[in-house]
């Protein structure tokens, strides 16, 4: 004979199961959108439509707004990249190369392409990046550090002391600018991959081997007399 408490246990974990679901189905619609249609472009609406939601209020219910399913988006993919990351690193330091810059930037790219390339849904998840990383209200930068940032961070960390020669303020600009081509080429490769139209140019991984050069080497090059000229100019100014 089933006793009643067994009964209800079995009632909540068949509504959780059904709510983590629907979450991810919200989650996977969102992102599928964002990357077609931009972040302006898509309704929460819409969202639910894409998801098969018969409660027109179910992205709302679930997440509250549009930014916290932004930030959902995020934390599912996040997770899993960090994970790579981390565990890059720690081969990275196992090996003595925390002094290797391609490497580092290895670190840094590698599992984010490992991300998109996981499943069918992975170019949503670069495009979707490229969507956002665009927009003026929402710093991706920050939202990398913020969900699962630890790998970013330690990468970051060991980057700066293998370039003990690159001042502060043109290490962080470096990294902005690097951090957007990465985005961008990465979403590129994805149209290119798609594409019925065009054929993909070039291998894939001589693709990505040739990202990390270029990044590589932006954050590696020495500064040029003009750069370091400006640098002091500023320097004189605020003293």
């Amino acid at each position: 004979m089933i006793k009643s408490h067994d009964l209800n246990m079995n009632t909540k974990a068949v509504k959780s199961s059904t709510r983590d679901q629907t979450r991810k189905q919200l989650i996977n619609a969102a992102e599928k959108l964002f990357a077609e249609s931009g972040i302006d472009g898509v309704s929460l609406r819409q969202i639910n439509v894409a998801a098969g939601q018969k409660n027109s209020s179910a992205a709302h219910y679930h997440f509250g707004s549009k930014d916290a399913l932004i930030l959902a988006i995020y934390e599912q993919r996040m997770e899993r990249v960090n994970e790579r990351r981390m565990e890059a690193l720690e081969r990275i330091e196992a090996g003595g190369n925390e002094k290797d810059v391609r490497r580092l930037v290895e670190a840094i790219i590698h599992p984010i392409v490992e991300e998109i390339d996981s499943d069918k849904s992975g170019g949503s998840y670069i495009r979707f990046m490229a969507q956002a990383i665009g927009h003026p209200q929402l710093d991706l930068s920050k939202l990398q550090r913020q969900m699962h940032g630890e790998g970013l961070g330690k990468a970051l960390t060991l980057l700066r002391a293998a370039l003990p020669d690159v001042p502060d303020p043109i290490f962080g600009q470096r990294f902005g600018l690097s951090f957007e081509q990465i985005v961008h080429s990465l979403a590129d490769r994805e149209r290119l991959r798609e594409s019925t139209k065009r054929n993909f140019a070039i291998n894939s991984a001589v693709f990505i081997s040739n990202l990390v050069d270029c990044v590589a080497g932006a954050m590696a090059t020495p500064i040029s007399p003009t750069t370091q000229a400006e640098l002091e100019q500023i320097s004189r100014n605020a003293s």
